[in-house]
C-alpha cells in the first residue's frame, strides 16, 4: 500500500499500489479494479482477516459508491483502518 503518496480522502486512484499488485485496466482501457488484496505480511502485521483488501479509490472518487456496493455484494464491508479504507469480511470485528 502506498500510504505516503495516495490520499484516501481524495477523488484519486492509487495506481502505484494497483500496478505493484500486477493490476491493469480492463480491455477498454478505462476501468481499473476497486480493491487489491493485502499481502499476507500486511495482514499479519495489522491483525486483519486473511482475506482483506485495500480500496484503491479515494473516498471522493466518482465511483466510490459503486466500489462499496460491489464489496457489500461480495459479503465484505469497507472500513477505515488507520489512514486507508480496507474491505474485510462482513462478520469481522476489529
Amino acid at each position: 500500500m502506498s500510504d505516503d503518496i495516495f490520499d484516501p480522502e481524495s477523488d484519486g486512484y492509487d495506481y502505484k499500489t494497483a500496478e505493484a499488485a500486477g493490476m491493469k485496466p480492463n480491455k477498454e482501457g478505462a476501468h481499473w479494479g476497486s480493491v487489491s488484496r493485502l499481502s499476507p505480511e500486511v495482514v499479519k502485521k495489522l491483525k486483519l482477516p486473511e482475506e482483506s483488501y485495500v480500496l484503491l479509490k479515494g473516498r471522493k472518487h466518482e465511483t466510490w459508491d459503486l466500489a462499496v456496493a460491489g464489496e457489500k455484494e461480495r459479503g465484505f464491508k469497507v472500513i477505515k483502518f488507520g489512514k486507508r479504507y480496507i474491505s474485510v469480511p462482513e462478520e469481522w470485528m476489529p
